[in-house]
């Protein structure tokens, strides 16, 4: 049953029926999953069976989905999906950084996200960005704000980047395509692992299970920031950077990013039922994790 309201609730539907002893006594259906759900149910092999799948609408063209699924691999799996248009009028992508300064330093998404609103927008997301130094809170790759290169090193050939051209070109790239666009650059973080290029499955030789954290985008500019709980596997068990590149194919991206995940990985929306910043994932942490920058989606206008 999906209740039309700000926030969409999206259960399973439990069919009772009479049946052999050996048959299973209920049957989950899929027939009323939102169209992630669906998208993961129908074009990968990652789950099983959808418990339950929340929908919130944060503006038109912006929408956080909640998902707890069974695995195939029979582990519980809780994930939050962003989906945002960034072809709505006065919907944007923007970097957050500590204090919304261009310092290195630490705090958590949230606190990030209040600062952002002293900035004129209003923020309806936020997630971490890129891995860093714990002690000193500075970023390991790039980071571009606003069109000024703040940090251009990157760790090495196979770390990443995600950001946006001053002409809004949407852009996963690796040290060559920095050198090659650091001019082009409005806002970009760094990353590490490609998850998919050019529409194509990245293959990965880790299998570390972990908590996650990605960003990827389709070619009609719709981004998708999608995090995986993990360390507790009656809650969430966690994923590979191959299921995690797995997800984001599903979906449709036509590139992908993953930047830091473990008790950096965070999801905070402003909840629209009482306008408030809400972290809607479990941090393995214990809590919020200050990190060193992220990224949000704002409104503008």
């Amino acid at each position: 049953m999906r209740r039309h309201l700000t926030i969409l609730l999206i259960l399973p539907v439990i069919l009772f029926s009479a049946c052999k002893k050996d048959e299973p006594a209920e049957k989950i259906l899929d027939s009323n999953l939102s169209k992630i759900s669906k998208a993961l149910l129908e074009n990968s092999e990652l789950v099983s069976r959808v418990f339950t799948d929340t929908v919130i609408q944060l503006h038109p063209g912006v929408e956080a989905t909640e998902i707890h699924y069974l695995s195939m691999e029979g582990y519980s799996m809780r994930i939050f999906v962003l989906e945002a248009d960034l072809k709505q009028p006065g919907v944007e992508l923007r970097p957050l950084t500590p204090f919304a300064s261009t310092s290195y330093g630490r705090q958590t998404v949230a606190e990030m996200l209040k600062y952002m609103q002293t900035t004129g927008v209003k923020p309806l997301f936020g997630c971490n960005g890129d891995f860093f130094n714990a002690n000193t809170g500075e970023p390991r790759g790039i980071v571009y704000l606003n069109g000024q290169a703040i940090r251009t090193t990157m760790p090495g050939d196979t770390w990443g980047f995600f950001g946006i051209t001053k002409t809004g070109e949407l852009v996963v790239g690796d040290s060559v395509d920095h050198d090659q666009r650091k001019g082009e650059l409005q806002h970009a973080l760094g990353g590490r692992h490609r998850l998919v290029r050019n529409k194509v499955l990245v293959p990965q030789s880790d299998q570390t299970i972990e908590p996650r954290t990605c960003v990827g985008f389709t070619e009609d500019k719709v981004v998708y920031f999608i995090v995986v709980d993990g360390r507790r596997f009656d809650y969430s068990n966690g994923a590979t950077f191959q299921k995690l590149g797995q997800m984001m194919v599903a979906l449709g991206v036509k590139e992908a990013l993953n930047v830091d995940g473990g008790g950096s990985s965070s999801f905070v929306i402003n909840n629209p039922r009482a306008d408030i910043l809400d972290m809607r994932n479990w941090s393995s942490d214990g809590a919020p994790r200050a990190v060193a920058n992220g990224w949000s989606i704002v409104i503008t206008n």
